[in-house]
């Protein structure tokens, strides 16, 4: 009953902003990279971005459609590198459990030529809540960055509300104060609208269907090794690709199922002149969002 109380009034917020301040001076402290040195004027050739996610439909797409994606800019996150198309930025949650996260890392090894001049960007809170390292990284030390957005955990949609209203007047452009809510997928979505990307595609983010494209049959063998590993550990923990939209289990982690807190989001990046699109016509998100649609 506490922990309920809790997560839903807005202490458990103004905690969060207490500890994410801390976060970034423990990280000045460790001497790492901020993401608020990112040049993204250095990477940044489009005011569209892509955000590429591990859903399935991610192999529905057809070649055509890959060469429009090329011609913009992308954000490829978590288990992104088993796919072959290299995006302008990568963005990861450290994974807990060592065999998971070793495949990650020497996939990221085995493209290391590829990801050379890609930005990495490291959640610091995961970072820290994990006991792997990346020390064995291939990867250039001054392309990897640290950031600790403010995770609002609340279960409150009036305190949710007052969040918003009060990161849009003080921080909606600061890099160092993105969101992140229910899901990476939230952070992602922040970091777009912080670098200034007028429209945001969702693509593989389908949130009705618990498959990720590294499951399809033609992987390669590195994919399919991983498949069997990220599976193994999903089974373990009784989780699936549909926890962050199940409202059962979003509360017991203090938070409103993803959907609903993106929808609210949009209202930000609307009045902004941001349009936000679902890539996909049966994700679940396309219930809010309008599709994009390829040109032909």
């Amino acid at each position: 009953m506490l922990k309920k109380l809790y997560n839903q009034s807005g202490l458990r917020v103004l905690h969060g902003i207490f500890e994410a301040k801390n976060m970034r001076k423990r990280m000045v402290k460790e001497g790492l990279q901020s993401i608020d040195d990112l040049p993204v004027s250095d990477y940044k050739t489009s005011d569209t971005l892509f955000i590429l996610g591990s859903g399935y439909s991610i192999t529905q797409l057809t070649q055509s459609q890959w060469e429009q994606i090329r011609q913009h800019d992308s954000i490829g996150f978590n288990s992104w590198m088993f796919h072959e198309h290299t995006p302008t930025y990568f963005a990861i949650e450290t994974p807990m459990v060592p065999q998971h996260f070793n495949g990650m890392v020497n996939e990221l090894n085995r493209k290391k030529e590829a990801y050379e001049n890609v930005p990495f960007i490291i959640q610091y809170q995961h970072y820290l809540r994990s006991p792997n390292r990346y020390t064995n990284l291939e990867l250039p030390k001054e392309n990897v960055y640290f950031n600790a957005p403010l995770m609002p955990y609340t279960t409150s949609r009036r305190v949710l509300e007052l969040l918003l209203s009060w990161w849009e007047k003080r921080h909606r452009k600061k890099m160092s104060w993105l969101l992140h809510y229910a899901g990476s997928l939230s952070y992602m979505i922040a970091m777009g609208y912080v670098m200034n990307y007028k429209k945001i595609i969702l693509l593989g983010v389908d949130l009705n269907d618990p498959r990720y494209f590294f499951e399809h049959p033609n992987s390669n063998e590195f994919t399919k090794k991983f498949a069997v590993i990220h599976k193994a550990i999903l089974k373990r923990a009784n989780r699936s690709g549909l926890d962050t939209v199940n409202s059962k289990i979003t509360k017991t982690y203090g938070c409103l199922p993803i959907d609903e807190y993106l929808y609210k989001f949009n209202s930000i990046l609307k009045k902004q002149g941001v349009t936000l699109y679902s890539g996909n016509k049966n994700s679940k998100l396309a219930e809010g969002l309008p599709i994009y649609e390829f040109p032909k």
